[in-house]
């Protein structure tokens, strides 16, 4: 007789949300271990949806996992949380249980140009959900559209019609009143997610807190996060929105920082730049015309090949030196003219055979006149 099939079993209770219980990441990790020697995982489904890109993930991560996945709506899968049902191999709602599908929403506030941005990665968004929809009904993207006009609420049974579904099983959340269809289209996700919540934890004795060993996953870790970013100002009692600000205020302050200080190293490199350009040019390697040249040279190649370059360099002799020089040797070679062997060989025995070499007359001309007169 052959040995049943092993299963694990996951909760996703709450909002998808990037910093708390059910953001990918930890979503993930708690999927991990349950599917640990497990042949096929059951995922238990109740959530009011959340942040598009976080459930994704987690849609990308279940549809890849390389084990079968079977997605049960325990009381209310909404938003995200359709999509990610898409991801599973099997599909079932509890037979009180509801599902409700709509297109992506979101916002921004700034310019036009940042607006039609926004705008247009809501329309990429709802292209994907149109594709992930149409492949599980096998409806055309076209049919699917009407599913993502305004906020399309089924029970299980029209879910099962609809083919967004698999199959209908008995219900989790024992305790839960039927919602009429008139009460239902005016149902909010998050007050409809109250009511399966307080069900829920009633029927499974606190599961919402320790399931997997996590917390109430409809709340942020805030304690958590004040640790992780070393946030001031907030405490746990804060409101999830004060906590998200303090975050971004905390990246906010780092990226200043990060940017000053890289100001602050690139005005340091151009003072030395132009510090060791002045100090060539008052050394007299350059001129006031060439300091650009030189500046340039600091920026691009980095001040270390500068002061290679300028090292290299001698002082260039001063118009006044090349003018002072040039009298001189007028006056030497003026006084050279009476100058006898004898003085020729005391003052400038070099220049004696310099003339020897170059001007062997007037060598041969004093030689005679010193010996031979």
């Amino acid at each position: 007789m052959a040995k049943g099939k092993k299963k694990g079993e996951v909760k996703l209770y709450g909002e998808i949300y990037r910093y708390g219980v059910n953001s990918a990441a930890e979503f993930i990790a708690r999927f991990d271990e349950a599917r640990k020697g497990a042949d096929e995982v059951d995922l238990l489904l109740h959530t009011q949806g959340g942040d598009v890109q976080e459930g994704t993930l987690i849609y990308n991560y279940i549809k890849g996992c390389g084990v079968p996945v079977n997605v049960i709506v325990a009381g209310v899968s909404c938003s995200m949380g359709t999509v990610i049902m898409m991801a599973a191999a099997k599909v079932y709602m509890c037979e009180n249980s509801y599902m409700m599908v709509h297109a992506p929403k979101g916002g921004c506030y700034g310019t036009a140009v940042e607006m039609e941005k926004a705008a247009k990665g809501l329309r990429g968004m709802e292209k994907n959900f149109k594709k992930i929809y149409a492949g599980k009904t096998g409806k055309s993207e076209k049919e699917i559209e009407d599913l993502l006009v305004g906020d399309n609420w089924f029970t299980a049974q029209e879910a099962m019609d609809a083919k967004l579904i698999d199959g209908i099983v008995e219900p989790i959340a024992t305790g839960m009143t039927q919602v009429s269809a008139e009460e239902l289209k005016v149902q909010t996700p998050k007050a409809l997610y109250g009511r399966f919540a307080a069900c829920l934890e009633i029927e499974e004795k606190g599961v919402l807190k320790n399931s997997n060993n996590q917390k109430n996953e409809s709340e942020m870790d805030k304690e958590g996060l004040i640790r992780k970013f070393g946030l001031t100002g907030v405490t746990a009692q804060s409101t999830d929105k004060e906590i998200e600000d303090a975050i971004q205020a905390k990246l906010d302050a780092e990226k200043r920082r990060a940017d000053d200080a890289e100001t602050a190293i690139r005005d340091a490199e151009k003072k030395r730049i132009t510090d060791t350009v002045n100090a060539a040019k008052k050394a007299g390697k350059i001129s006031a015309e060439q300091e650009a040249t030189f500046v340039a040279i600091g920026e691009k190649s980095g001040i270390e090949a500068l002061e290679t370059v300028l090292g290299g360099m001698k002082a260039a002799p001063s118009l006044v030196e090349i003018t002072r020089g040039g009298a001189a040797n007028m006056a030497q070679g003026a006084a050279q003219a009476s100058w006898g062997w004898e003085q020729w060989q005391k003052e400038d025995p070099r220049g004696l055979e310099a003339m020897a070499k170059n001007e062997p007359e007037k060598f041969e001309a004093l030689y005679k006149a010193a010996f031979k007169g």
